[in-house]
């Protein structure tokens, strides 16, 4: 027979079937490598008859023993919960999107004007306010050239503050700025409009307000003058009408304000990362 091989250990149990172990006996007679096999496997299982079993730790026993009478206690469902691979990816997920809309509305939030900074020259304006209304030779706006004007985001609006009508247009400052003239007939209002952003140090003496809808900057006065600016250009009125027609006029007006919703910041915010993200 062949050698016994994985049957030694059944062989020196006596599992082996009867004519198996006949044929084994046969083979060890003529085969020293079996017979020191079996040799070898007999001194092993002798050798551990006699080993002693090792004695548990007393510390187990107590505690083996205490788990009867108190099981351990079962984690809750939240406990689970928060443990689970889903809910620690979904907390991170949530975190960067919390990360991603507080940045958004920052960024909504931040000053949005546009343009080099101009100080528009108020006294002037105030001093001449009651002076010729003659428009200088040349300088005409004829009513063809401010409606493309309208239309291009120069407002040279028919009618302000209800019945104030337009009676003139030029371009003043070397053709750098949109000068309008309206009248009812006892009052006036001058609109002026010019590209940049409204500088903050020519505008100390004045005080902020809302009016129209807007944040404006007013000079109460004879004649009142307001102020402001939006999407880069700075429109100022001088007029000597009641505040309810300066306010009309000013929401007709494109308006200045930052008083978004917090909904309205967090889009907008959005809207200019992804520009940013679009330039890059």
């Amino acid at each position: 027979m062949a050698h016994l091989g994985a049957d030694v250990a059944a062989f020196v149990d006596g599992q082996l079937s009867e004519p198996a172990t006949r044929e084994a006996l046969t083979h060890l007679q003529t085969c020293d490598d079996c017979a020191k096999a079996v040799r070898q496997q007999r001194l092993l299982k002798s050798r551990m008859s006699t080993v002693a079993a090792p004695e548990p730790p007393p510390g187990l026993m107590a505690s083996l023993a205490g788990l009867a009478a108190a099981p351990p206690e079962r984690d809750g469902w939240w406990v689970r919960v928060r443990r689970s691979v889903p809910f620690r990816a979904g907390v991170v997920l949530v975190s960067a999107s919390v990360a991603v809309v507080m940045t958004a509305y920052a960024v909504g939030g931040a000053d949005q004007r546009v343009g080099d900074e101009v100080a528009p020259p108020f006294n002037q304006y105030a001093a001449d306010f009651f002076g010729s209304t003659a428009v200088p030779a040349g300088h005409v706006i004829e009513d063809a050239t401010m409606t493309k004007l309208d239309g291009s985001g120069w407002p040279c609006l028919a009618t302000l503050g209800g019945d104030l009508h337009r009676v003139s247009g030029a371009f003043a400052d070397h053709q750098e700025v949109v000068a309008l003239s309206y009248s009812n007939g006892r009052s006036k209002l001058n609109l002026f409009e010019q590209n940049g952003a409204l500088d903050r140090d020519s505008i100390k003496d004045f005080e902020p307000a809302e009016m129209g809808g807007s944040d404006v900057w007013v000079r109460d006065g004879e004649p009142m003058v307001v102020t402001w600016d939006d999407d880069g250009v700075v429109y100022t009125i001088v007029t000597d009408a009641d505040r309810a027609r300066v306010e009309q006029a000013v929401s007709q007006l494109p308006r200045s304000t930052h008083h978004d919703s917090p909904p309205e910041r967090v889009r907008d915010g959005l809207d200019r990362m992804t520009a940013w993200l679009d330039a890059a």
